[in-house]
Parts: C-alpha cells; structure tokens; sequence
C-alpha cells in the first residue's frame, strides 16, 4: 500500500464504504452510526494550520525556546483525507445490548463518546480540522494539552491535542509539528499519555478500519498479537511513510472480522452492561449465534 496521499485517502474511504455496508448486514449488528463530512476547504486547513503555527511561537516564547522554522503545514495524508471529510464518526453495537435513549449533551454537533457509550463495540470519532488546531468547542473530557505528555513537547514547539474521541475513558492525540505527526494514546480521562509502538495517522486509520473501529483494539495502544514482530515494522513506516507492509500486517492480526469484535468486547467489558432478561427475548437462531462467540 505505497502509494501516493491522494490515492491513499480516496481508496480509504472506497473501502469505508464496503465496511459500513458489511456492518449494516451483519446479523449480530444492531445499530450503526456513520457520519462522513463534507470535505474540508484550502481555507478552512489553511486557517487550522495558522492556528497551530500561532500556538506553537507563542508556547516556545512562554518556555524561551526556538520556535519552529517554518510555518506549520499538515502532512500530505492527512490533508487528502481531511479535504475528503472533514471529520469522521462511525458507531455501533451488536444485538447484545438494547440501546437506551440518550440525552444529547454535545456542546458541538459532533459526536464525542460518552459514558453512556460505553458498552458499544465500535467506535470511531476523528475531529474535524479545526478541532485538532483547538478541541474547545468539542464536549471532551480533559485537556492533554496540560498533561505532562504535552509539556514536555511544547518546549520543541509540538503541539498535543485531541484527534480521537472513540471512549469517555480513553482516547487518542495527535502531536502536531511539520513532518509525519506520530499518535498517542491516553487513559484515567486524558489524565496519562503514553505511545507503547510508533503509530502516525495512516497506520491509526488503517488498523481502525481493520478491527471494525473495535473500542478495546485501540484502547491504551493498537493491538497487536505478535508485538515483537510488529513494532519494529511499524516503527520503520512512520519514519519512511512506506506502508507497502501494513495491510499484510493487519490482515495477520486479531480481531479483523465483525464476529471476533463482537467476542472480545463482551469479554472485556460487555458482560457488565448485558441484560440478561433482554437476551433471552432474543430469536432463537441470534440466540445460537451469539452462544458460539460468547459465554452468557
């Protein structure tokens, strides 16, 4: 998959596409949220761009540190993909849980996962471009930008804010700087950050869209069965941006087809939201499904 940011981008989103319809037909799958936004402006990235480049001289100046060379500019594939959608959200769960009205508590129109959401298997929320140059006006928990994490980074004149609000509890950042902007990963409410494997933006949308946007996979890092070999070969592809290896690695991994998704997120925590009484009212034949996946 070495190919070019534009051709990258178009055929992400051509393979989104398949995954949502292959979700919608699933027989375990119960409800699915996708939102695709309309792609962003030269203007729009041009002003998020100033934005950042503004806050990158004014905490080297707060630090009496040099600031940035040059003025800040996107990378090359995440600019394709946010002139594409500006943004991103896909949700969803399976037919284990019996879904509950939520109150709408968004400070934006933007999906952000609450506490509330906490049982969904799948979930994906990628701010627009304007909220990584500032997350304020997005309902988020915390703020990584005053985490330890992130004042280490604001002497270099990196910048650290939100990029993924997939769990109430977890999340992912993204830290801002000219070059290929690496991802890292927070826990306890955006309270800690750590980067356990080298991650940049390709490598976080492909292995999203490999595990069906699974909440427990991208939970504190990506998971990986065969770490000692994988890391290394992620490593080498954000400091070349070659991914020519990447669909061979995710297709090697766990956890790649809606079935498993559905297991290992029962497993890990959706035992605690199953209602026992509402599974059994279940058709026989989803009933059978489910007990091959999972104990009830």
């Amino acid at each position: 998959m070495s190919i070019k940011p534009k051709e990258w981008a178009e055929s992400y989103f051509s393979r989104l596409k398949n995954t949502i319809e292959a979700l919608q037909n699933h027989d375990l799958v119960k409800s699915v949220e996708f939102l695709q936004c309309p792609g962003a402006t030269e203007q729009q990235i041009a002003e998020a761009e100033a934005k950042i480049y503004a806050e990158q001289i004014e905490v080297t100046e707060n630090h009496d540190t040099e600031a940035p060379q040059e003025p800040f500019i996107f990378n090359e594939y995440l600019r394709e993909f946010y002139k594409i959608s500006n943004g991103l959200h896909i949700s969803w769960h399976s037919v284990i849980f019996q879904e509950e009205e939520r109150e709408e508590s968004y400070k934006s129109n933007f999906p952000i996962a609450k506490d509330e959401d906490d049982f969904k298997e799948g979930w994906i929320s990628i701010l627009p471009i304007e909220g990584l140059a500032n997350p304020i006006n997005f309902d988020l928990s915390g703020d990584p930008r005053y985490t330890t994490w992130a004042e280490d980074l604001d002497k270099s004149g990196v910048l650290f804010n939100y990029f993924d609000g997939f769990n109430f509890y977890y999340d992912a950042c993204i830290t801002l700087y000219n070059g290929n902007p690496s991802i890292a990963f927070g826990d306890d409410y955006s309270a800690s950050y750590d980067a356990p494997h080298a991650c940049d933006f390709v490598i976080y949308m492909e292995y999203a869209l490999s595990t069906f946007f699974s909440v427990e996979c991208r939970s504190k890092g990506l998971y990986f069965s065969s770490q000692h070999e994988v890391y290394p070969e992620l490593e080498n592809m954000v400091e070349t941006q070659d991914y020519s290896k990447l669909e061979s690695l995710l297709k090697d991994n766990q956890h790649t087809d809606i079935d498993s998704v559905i297991a290992l997120g029962y497993e890990e925590k959706g035992c605690e939201y199953a209602d026992e009484d509402y599974m059994e009212k279940l058709p026989e034949a989803i009933r059978k499904r489910l007990n091959t996946l999972i104990e009830v």
